[in-house]
């Protein structure tokens, strides 16, 4: 694959799936300035992960793959956590949200956020319509352990967001 093809790709790609790297980021990041800095660094994996994509999965689970991988190496790193970002993942209503959001998504997205990052995998899966096969293929599970997983996760954030409104 030549420079040309596989930027031709990469823009079909973001295209076809925006929304994927960006629901990655937000669920990993509640600043803008590091929401941004994942996103970036997603969308440069992306686009070198693409030659290796053979096509047996779908555009949407190998970007999925690529984007929690990404997200999950970004937020390990101290660097990337900021100072503030701590003080403010515990207020979600100080952290800065498009002003196009429902502030009710803002409190689920800072539920989410509080997941180990492998909740958060499985969770953003499900919650973008992947069956439990899909799941299982793109995070290395069976799908009664997805099944059992997800279930735990859904009473955890049950739990986390009984009571909050916005």
């Amino acid at each position: 694959m030549n420079r040309t093809e596989q930027t031709a790709c990469f823009e079909q790609w973001m295209q076809e799936h925006p929304g994927i790297p960006q629901k990655v980021a937000r669920s990993f990041c509640a600043v803008d300035a590091d929401r941004e800095d994942l996103l970036q660094e997603i969308r440069v994996a992306i686009w070198l992960a693409i030659p290796a994509y053979d096509s047996r999965s779908k555009v949407s689970s190998y970007l999925y793959r690529i984007s929690l991988n990404r997200a999950i190496s970004w937020r390990r790193r101290p660097q990337n956590r900021s100072g503030h970002l701590d003080s403010l993942e515990e207020h979600p209503d100080m952290a800065a949200a498009p002003a196009n959001h429902d502030p009710r998504l803002e409190i689920v997205y800072h539920a989410i956020r509080n997941l180990p990052a492998a909740e958060r995998a499985l969770i953003l899966l499900q919650l973008d319509g992947f069956s439990y096969r899909e799941i299982a293929g793109t995070l290395g599970l069976t799908e009664s352990n997805v099944g059992v997983r997800l279930n735990r996760i859904r009473t955890k954030l049950a739990e986390q967001l009984k009571g909050k409104k916005p």
